[in-house]
């Protein structure tokens, strides 16, 4: 017996799906975290500039790791109370709102590794 083949989803419905799916949205923020943390550590250690002036302020009371980790903490949970205030139909914006800067800011660091590692 056969159902058919499946539906065939087109970029928009799966654009929906995946906005639709918080988690999804909250898991690629949390690569985007990672991402420019871990790029911004090993810029550092390979003697490129912090350039985040908020992450330079506190670098000297709480160190690199400490100052990135304590920032990212900080904007997860105002996103976090922004997100569960919200309505369900505007609450994608938050994750996707704090995922855009810090992916940006990991494939920039990212970039600047490359650059200094290869000319």
């Amino acid at each position: 017996m056969s159902h058919g083949p499946p539906p065939v989803e087109t970029p928009r419905t799966v654009l929906a799906h995946v906005v639709s799916d918080d988690h999804v949205l909250w898991g690629v923020t949390m690569l985007a975290l990672v991402l420019d943390v871990m790029t911004t550590l090993y810029g550092l250690g390979r003697g490129l500039a912090e350039l985040n002036p908020v992450v330079l302020a506190l670098i000297p009371s709480f160190g690199p790791v400490g100052a990135l980790l304590f920032l990212k903490v900080l904007v997860l949970c105002i996103a976090l109370v922004a997100w569960t205030v919200l309505p369900n139909k505007y609450r994608a914006a938050i994750p996707i709102g704090v995922a855009v800067p810090w992916g940006v800011a990991g494939l920039m660091n990212t970039q600047l590794i490359l650059i200094t590692l290869f000319g």
